[in-house]
């Protein structure tokens, strides 16, 4: 049986994720705690000058067009002022994982995939949007989705 506790806590603490779990489950309590505090990690985007929160959960991929940073989402599309490595930093350590010098895709927003020519994988998002994947970087997808 696994039991859930919810502490509320006051605003000036830091949030905290706690687990306690048997030995032969703990890399997936793991996976799943870090995918909940990446998920709610945000990045500040900016649309008909309008400032937003993004979370980065809700992000299917970042791109620099023209150096330009957008972020796309399910049915908006952001723009940042920073550079893709900056976002590269806000990003490491979550599901993104970069499929081209100029863009970082979420995997856990990829509907399905498949290989293409020349080395590379198509990639088809959860809104039906289709993304290359650089043949430079299909071996980082494959080690992000455990192929």
């Amino acid at each position: 049986m696994i039991r859930i506790n919810i502490n509320i806590i006051d605003e000036a603490e830091d949030e905290k994720i706690e687990v306690f779990c048997h030995e032969d489950h703990k890399e997936k309590m793991y996976g799943i705690a870090r995918g909940f505090a990446d998920g709610s990690r945000k990045i500040t985007c900016k649309k008909d000058d309008k400032t937003y929160q993004i979370r980065l959960d809700d992000i299917l991929y970042i791109e620099t067009v023209d150096e330009h940073l957008f972020i796309y989402c399910a049915d908006e599309v952001y723009e940042n002022r920073m550079r893709l490595y900056e976002a590269e930093e806000i990003c490491r350590d979550t599901l993104f994982f970069k499929a081209s010098k100029s863009m970082l895709i979420n995997i856990k927003k990829i509907d399905n995939m498949k290989p293409s020519l020349s080395g590379r994988f198509e990639i088809t998002m959860i809104n039906g949007e289709r993304l290359l994947v650089s043949r430079k970087y299909v071996s980082d997808l494959k080690k992000k989705m455990d192929l």
